[in-house]
């Protein structure tokens, strides 16, 4: 649980005296998205009543929106408790209390961070998340904000870029062959992948659900034979594919063992040490890129003829999903 989304994070302070404890503190949690909170009247699934309803219906993403006239105003909300004072007001929800230490300050964040959207996620039909947090330590203003992160960038050019949609116009050729349907799983998998590590509104949100995808590229490209073994079976295709088996254990096969054992197709409910989170964000902030250029190269050798993935016959679908679909109606 948490697995990919706790991130080394530090209170980044503003001018100032660097403040001493114990400490009055006043930490405060920015929400979004904004209607059910009454900031915005439109862009969610929150209706008031009574009012007058207005739907917005996207006919090609299939995205539906409401909008109330009149809509909520915004949520204005004083929790007194014996040792602090709560208030959300709009997407703002402040905390004002004296902490003895700076590690109880980041426990309170953490905790309101990760647990406090999870709970508005049952009663609201928005589900909402903590944009940022920042607020006073003493007299210092703070942002918590990470520590550390990565990124990994493509460099292109004008006529690179027309080039890249002309080829990848051709390959649609490539996946013409029916007996290719693995290729195009692959390619959807991965883009799924990709869709979801963009998509992430914050650090480390759909992380779980990007590993899975990488897994499912890898075997529905690379079918095990023989024992069965779908690691094994990557690691003979990768090299197959000229990637040598330092690059095959460092860059692929993770994504195969962290679905398997590590918060992604299991529950996970132990708790990592913070130098063991590290060491799986390090995998998974430079997968994407070795996919690229597996891809790249497994292409190009199709388009040449100099290899071919395993054949699929299209078909029904297995006894066992057919029968799962007939309990299901």
């Amino acid at each position: 649980m948490l697995t990919y989304q706790i991130r080394p994070r530090i209170f980044r302070l503003g001018p100032g005296e660097p403040p001493t404890f114990p400490a009055h503190c006043e930490l405060c949690f920015h929400f979004r998205p904004a209607q059910p909170f009454g900031t915005e009247s439109g862009g969610g699934l929150t209706v008031v009543v009574p009012s007058e309803i207005g739907v917005q219906f996207n006919a090609n993403s299939g995205e539906i929106t409401f909008e109330s006239k009149p809509p909520l105003s915004p949520l204005d909300v004083t929790i007194n408790e014996p040792n602090r004072t709560l208030r959300l007001v709009g997407t703002t929800f402040s905390i004002s209390q004296e902490f003895a230490s700076r590690k109880a300050v980041e426990q309170v964040v953490q905790s309101v961070y990760f647990a406090l959207p999870a709970l508005l996620n049952i009663p609201f039909a928005d589900p909402p998340y903590i944009e940022r947090v920042d607020g006073k330590i003493g007299s210092s203003s703070f942002r918590w904000e990470l520590a550390i992160w990565r990124v990994q960038c493509r460099a292109t050019s004008q006529l690179a870029q027309e080039e890249q949609f002309t080829k990848a116009w051709k390959r649609m050729g490539v996946l013409a062959d029916s007996r290719r349907r693995r290729l195009v799983a692959g390619l959807h998998y991965f883009h799924v992948a990709c869709r979801l590590a963009r998509e992430g509104c914050t650090a480390g949100e759909f992380v779980a659900e990007v590993i899975l995808n990488l897994t499912k590229t890898l075997e529905v490209l690379f079918p095990p034979t023989g024992n069965g073994h779908t690691r094994d079976a990557a690691r003979i295709a990768l090299r197959a594919l000229g990637f040598s088996d330092k690059q095959i254990e460092c860059d692929f096969i993770p994504a195969m063992a962290l679905r398997d054992e590590i918060d992604v197709a299991h529950v996970e409910l132990g708790l990592f040490e913070s130098d063991q989170l590290q060491t799986i964000h390090a995998f998974t902030e430079r997968a994407e890129g070795a996919f690229h250029e597996m891809f790249e190269r497994l292409l190009a050798g199709v388009e040449s003829n100099e290899m071919d993935i395993a054949s699929h016959e299209l078909g029904p679908p297995r006894n066992e999903a057919i029968k799962l679909i007939e309990r299901l109606r």
